[in-house]
């Protein structure tokens, strides 16, 4: 039998949750989600990253080598998890990759979930498209270290788009790794 003070913890807990399931079937939700749907920043939509959606032939230029270097990737996205998230498949003959996007309505902006068969591993952020740039940046794992990454998305138009992918190592200045120009296949 549960003590007092248990009871009271346990109601409580129970409360919490049934606030927490409740709210958003009554259109209510946290001050934090009411100020962003309120107008003051734009809620990020899944449409918005649809131009990734398909498949492309991507030029992925590496930047890191003394002379730069393009080799072709395929990349094709397509809607996973009842449409919450598009997954990313990306791959050559000597390489192969997941990149899974989706949204934090919580915080109001894309997340970004990366990893790949030459050992990097990451997660990252968008606070949404700002002057025709979509921006994720957040912490990887590389074969060098940890380090900061970030990808800055363009559209060109509907059947092609850019990706500038740069670093960061604690202490040393951003450095562009790759361009990719990627044209639907």
């Amino acid at each position: 039998m549960l003590s007092t003070s248990s009871r009271r913890l346990t109601r409580g807990t129970l409360a919490t949750l049934v606030g927490v399931l409740v709210l958003p079937l009554l259109g209510s939700a946290p001050a934090g989600a009411q100020q962003a749907a309120s107008g003051t920043a734009p809620a990020v939509s899944m449409a918005e990253l649809d131009f990734l959606l398909g498949e492309y032939t991507c030029a992925y230029t590496d930047l890191t080598l003394e002379e730069p270097t393009t080799v072709t990737l395929h990349w094709d996205t397509e809607k996973t998890l009842k449409d919450k998230f598009y997954e990313m498949h990306l791959s050559s003959p000597d390489f192969e990759g997941r990149w899974v996007f989706g949204e934090n309505t919580v915080d109001n902006q894309y997340t970004s979930f990366y990893w790949d068969t030459w050992g990097n591993t990451g997660t990252a952020t968008s606070p949404g498209w700002k002057r025709g740039m979509l921006r994720f940046q957040g912490p990887y794992i590389t074969p060098g270290g940890h380090a900061d990454s970030k990808d800055e998305f363009r559209v060109i138009n509907g059947d092609r788009y850019t990706d500038d992918a740069y670093i960061r190592f604690e202490g040393q200045p951003w450095k562009q790794i790759s361009h990719v120009d990627c044209r639907r296949s």
